[in-house]
């Protein structure tokens, strides 16, 4: 499942929210539901990627049931407090609530009476130019994508992937797991996936080994990129649905890895 090659559904998870004044589904039910909904497999496991938020799931699942705690508690516990990210969570508290940042969706996009009928009631805030503003909201199931933090903390996760495993004497993973996430496992249409860090198509072409994982939708579009063979990372987080979030890492990137080209 962390190569993306189990074969599972990937159903589009516009709905799989709540509004962060609202309480949460229980994490079984939620998934049970889904997998119902998607027994039936794309395709035989193992034998090609493809992207699948409810193999996340799943994991996420068994992750509580291995270790006796909720998900989000684990995760906490094992790899925020060990790295220092004091200011990411899978909720809003102490000074992330005053630093949080609104998102937006563009208000004449065609997707965007979609999102009005899909979403849950009350979501959609005020208009803001070009843009229409939502109101705070969390993921159902949030082991596909609930973390909410800062560039600085994930700086911090991604600098220990860099680093085999390990950043400031904290030993998150081991040196072979490290690596082997990084290394692609399966190849897919889209995608050529490693143990969560995938390489996006386009990137089988360029001449620095590059994996990355990015998410987003409803207000927001985050991308957290490793180059590791050029010790480089870069994380980029956008409070709108949609930007051109290429054109800026490719930026950034040339700075890093072509300076004579800037």
């Amino acid at each position: 499942m962390l190569s993306h090659s189990s074969g599972l559904a990937n159903p589009v998870p516009i709905a799989w929210i709540h509004r962060a004044d609202e309480p949460a589904p229980d994490p079984d039910t939620f998934l049970a539901h889904l997998l119902k909904q998607h027994a039936k497999l794309r395709f035989t496991p193992g034998s090609r990627a493809d992207y699948s938020n409810i193999g996340f799931l799943v994991l996420g699942q068994i992750i509580a049931a291995v270790s006796g705690r909720t998900y989000e508690d684990y995760v906490r516990n094992e790899i925020l407090a060990p790295l220092g990210m004091r200011q990411t969570d899978f909720s809003y508290h102490g000074e992330m609530t005053a630093q949080a940042a609104t998102g937006y969706h563009q208000r004449w996009s065609l997707l965007t009476p979609l999102l009005r009928f899909m979403l849950p009631r009350g979501l959609f805030a005020a208009p803001a130019g070009r843009y229409v503003a939502l109101h705070p909201f969390y993921v159902n199931g949030p082991a596909y994508g609930g973390l909410i933090g800062p560039v600085e903390d994930a700086a911090r996760f991604m600098a220990m992937h860099l680093n085999g495993g390990e950043v400031e004497g904290v030993r998150i993973l081991s040196t072979e797991s490290a690596r082997m996430m990084q290394a692609i496992a399966v190849q897919g249409d889209k995608l050529d996936v490693g143990l969560g860090w995938y390489c996006p198509r386009p990137a089988r072409r360029s001449k620095h080994r590059v994996v990355e994982h990015l998410g987003g939708g409803g207000g927001f579009f985050s991308v957290m990129r490793l180059y590791p063979d050029d010790s480089l990372g870069i994380v980029l987080m956008g409070n709108a649905t949609r930007y051109d979030h290429e054109a800026i890492i490719a930026a950034v990137a040339t700075a890093w890895l072509e300076p004579g080209m800037v």
